[in-house]
């Protein structure tokens, strides 16, 4: 069943608890919550039924969402938005949906909240009259929102629902799996520990460079931070030195005889504000991930050839470290 007369998804976005119906000042608080993308899944059977998009057409005035159905099920498309409407003295979401029941109307209020439980009056319409009206609970927790409905007339919607947000980082960076832990390697004669590790709810990952002292003790040199760019849909990179320089690249994935491969064009600035970029490229295979760096230019300009470019240039084979 594809029925969905929806609204809602869930990012937990800052949010203070509530114990009341949000007012005219404050519901956007409350509405931030269901912001992001996330996939449906009907509980009884636990197949996902679609996937949920919902953001701020205009910011702290008007969330915008859509709907998308997945699956072998008749198709369905949802478009709405969400605000609040001083008339009812209520946030109110509007609807439109195309699907099982053909063209038709959803509207919902906000009846109450409280802490992270959030009730709802729903009535839809087809083109001729209601066809049903419901109460729907929505409840928080870090893994997403749990939904069920409660009939009040008319023909059925699904009777429970999960929403799970989408880890988009995940995603576009499966390759961020190859590379979490810690690995060890030489760069010019100096011991160097590289670790891996995934960012607040694995949306990001951090990656930093340390030197290794004689007595074991470690030194930060330098972090690299993966990030998701929605706008482009790719993954980010960010660089930052100890010696101040920092710097952006766009990696990009491929495969070399069943290893991964990654390179990256990288452009930013030095520590006293020069140009500077290089090409780094990486062959992750197993535990072992050899790492490359070439063409260093400081605005614009090759750096010369000799023994000191040779050993920024030469390869580094980094081996995963045993837990």
């Amino acid at each position: 069943m594809r029925r969905l007369t929806t609204m809602l998804t869930i990012t937990m976005a800052t949010t203070a608890l509530q114990a009341a119906p949000p007012t005219a000042d404050d519901w956007w608080t409350a509405m931030g919550r269901y912001t992001g993308d996330h996939m449906l899944k009907d509980t009884a059977s636990g197949e996902v039924v679609g996937a949920f998009e919902v953001e701020w057409g205009v910011p702290f005035e008007r969330l915008n969402y859509r709907f998308q159905s997945t699956g072998d099920g008749p198709a369905s498309t949802v478009a709405g938005f969400c605000g609040w409407d001083e008339a009812l003295g209520k946030v109110r979401f509007v609807e439109v949906e195309t699907g099982a029941d053909g063209l038709v109307t959803t509207m919902g209020t906000l009846a109450d909240v409280d802490g992270m439980t959030y009730t709802w009056d729903v009535r839809t319409w087809n083109e001729k009259k209601e066809i049903r009206a419901f109460e729907m609970t929505d409840v928080f927790s870090a893994d997403g929102v749990a939904r069920s409905n409660k009939m009040k007339s008319g023909s059925p919607v699904p009777a429970s629902m999960t929403w799970t947000p989408v880890n988009h980082f995940h995603r576009a960076f499966p390759t961020a799996d190859l590379m979490v832990g810690s690995w060890n390697f030489t760069d010019n004669g100096q011991p160097k520990l590289l670790t891996v590790e995934w960012g607040p709810g694995q949306e990001t990952l951090v990656e930093t460079t340390h030197t290794v002292g004689a007595d074991g003790k470690t030194t930060a040199d330098s972090t690299v931070t993966y990030m998701y760019d929605r706008a482009a849909d790719r993954i980010r990179m960010h660089f930052m030195g100890a010696n101040g320089a920092a710097g952006w690249a766009t990696p990009v994935i491929g495969k070399l005889d069943g290893a991964t491969t990654m390179e990256v064009s990288w452009r930013g600035r030095n520590g006293i504000g020069d140009r500077i970029s290089g090409l780094g490229y990486r062959v992750i295979d197993g535990d072992t991930m050899t790492l490359n760096m070439t063409e260093f230019k400081l605005d614009g300009v090759p750096f010369p050839a000799g023994a000191a470019r040779d050993a920024m240039t030469a390869p580094k084979k980094a081996t995963r470290a045993k837990k």
